[in-house]
């Protein structure tokens, strides 16, 4: 059995503005930084230690794994996985969705209708978005059977971490809530996901957290 912890990075200036992120970055706000931290040290006092540890290769997730595992000794052991990155949003980066609905009508339609296989020009689908991150999931916990593991990546690719491991359907869109470096835990035994701890956030208990459905 592999034990996956799961975490998606700190706040950034984009998630404040209320930006859609995808494939482009923004840096962490202080908020984000300390969040990062507080959970950095929670591990280190819980006596937490990762036989592996992966990142997304965007900033925002490198940034924030790297602040999680500085506390325990193993900043040199962060290995990149682009197969963990934010889905790609194309065109649709960088706005708040009002711009969208403005700029990109046909599409705010389509991604509200919550279509697991619409995409954006140049970008992808909440199906691709699955496939991918899923595919890189299970490699890494296939890789590190009997071992624990960090993986810090992005809210689109744990909540399709979370419709696999509990059977979900792709549609309807996501309405739960993933804060940023909440402590999420999977089991991956028998080719199969099973979830252990959702959006722990006890760490952040004097620590603002964000109050919304992520992108």
């Amino acid at each position: 059995m592999t034990e996956l912890y799961l975490i998606r990075h700190g706040e950034t200036e984009w998630n404040r503005a209320g930006l859609w992120q995808g494939h482009e970055d923004s840096p962490l706000t202080e908020n984000g930084v300390e969040q990062a931290e507080c959970l950095g040290e929670r591990f280190a006092k819980e006596g937490i230690r990762f036989d592996a540890i992966y990142t997304s290769d965007l900033g925002r997730s490198h940034n924030t794994c790297k602040l999680l595992v500085e506390p325990l000794g193993q900043l040199d052991e962060i290995q990149i996985d682009i197969g963990l990155r934010e889905r790609a949003l194309g065109p649709l980066q960088g706005l708040t969705f009002e711009q969208i609905q403005e700029q990109f009508p046909d599409d705010a339609e389509l991604h509200a209708s919550g279509d697991p296989h619409y995409a954006p020009e140049g970008g992808e689908s909440w199906a691709d978005t699955f496939a991918r991150s899923s595919a890189a999931l299970r490699k890494i916990a296939r890789r590190h059977d009997g071992q624990k593991v960090l993986a810090v990546s992005h809210g689109g690719v744990i909540g399709m971490a979370l419709r696999d491991a509990l059977g979900l359907n792709l549609l309807p869109p996501r309405r739960f809530q993933l804060p940023n470096t909440a402590l999420n835990i999977f089991n991956y035994d028998n080719h199969n996901w099973n979830l252990r701890t959702w959006g722990d956030t006890a760490h952040l208990k004097n620590v603002t957290v964000l109050d919304e459905v992520v992108k």
